[in-house]
């Protein structure tokens, strides 16, 4: 009965209120610290599409050779070190000993009191760490996918025919090889939003960033079930939401889908 009682608030958005001191609704607490985890996140999935298309499409032109071996090498080592202790490293080299990144929250003290412009440099100066080292694991990921798609489609023999008919190889790998390898990558990316979302509450909570990650730790410490729930909820939905604009896209970039949708 107190499912189905739960269950039917759910499709009102109601998800109870904390149990934490004042007992504010969770739809309020979860949808003040909602944009900061979603931005977080959207910022790692455009850095690592924009460093691991480069590196999987160069280790596939150049296979074999001693830049593939290298990059495999580093990205296979990027892949196995431990996003926790990267950022513990990091926090200490380039915030505490260099001085050169912030290691805690979203802006700088009296950052209420600054102009458009500075306000957002002070808030990306603080994103640095936190979305370069979410990104770190999935960069050496989507790289090690964009390369053996790639070393598949250009043995397609499209890629031979256009080649033979002369057009210049930066033009047959960008504009007919690399559309047609991103198309599997595109699917990737929907898959990964779980992984995202769980790396935020590890790097939101080191960081100190009040995103939805730091919010369910804190409320799993607290046995806030009603806040714990509700976050799962929303994070199972951005998974699915993810998953559909993922086929969604799939679509668009191929007319072989839409074609056979058609049909």
């Amino acid at each position: 009965v107190q499912y189905g009682l739960w269950l039917q608030r759910l499709v009102q958005l109601d998800f109870g209120d904390s149990f934490s001191s004042g007992g504010r609704p969770v739809i309020d607490k979860i949808s003040e610290r909602l944009p900061v985890t979603l931005g977080i996140n959207l910022a790692s999935l455009l850095l690592i599409l924009a460093v691991a298309t480069p590196i999987g499409v160069i280790s596939a032109v150049r296979q074999n050779t001693w830049l593939d071996r290298s990059l495999t090498v580093i990205v296979f080592l990027a892949f196995a070190i431990p996003g926790f202790w990267l950022a513990l490293l990091c926090m200490v080299f380039f915030g505490v000993q260099l001085g050169w990144l912030p290691i805690s929250g979203l802006h700088s003290p009296g950052a209420q009191h600054m102009a458009w412009g500075p306000w957002l440099a002070d808030l990306a100066h603080h994103l640095v760490l936190p979305v370069v080292l979410s990104a770190f694991a999935g960069i050496a990921g989507f790289s090690r996918y964009v390369r053996s798609n790639m070393l598949e489609v250009i043995r397609q023999d499209y890629i031979l025919t256009a080649r033979a008919k002369g057009l210049a190889e930066h033009t047959v790998i960008t504009r007919h090889a690399l559309r047609n390898a991103l198309l599997p990558v595109i699917t990737l990316l929907g898959l990964s939003i779980p992984g995202l979302i769980g790396g935020s509450v590890i790097f939101e909570t080191l960081f100190g960033i009040p995103g939805m990650g730091q919010l369910f730790y804190n409320s799993v410490l607290m046995r806030d079930y009603p806040v714990v729930m509700g976050i799962l909820v929303i994070g199972a939905v951005l998974t699915l939401l993810g998953n559909l604009l993922a086929d969604l896209a799939y679509a668009w970039a191929d007319p072989r889908v839409r074609r056979g949708l058609a049909s």
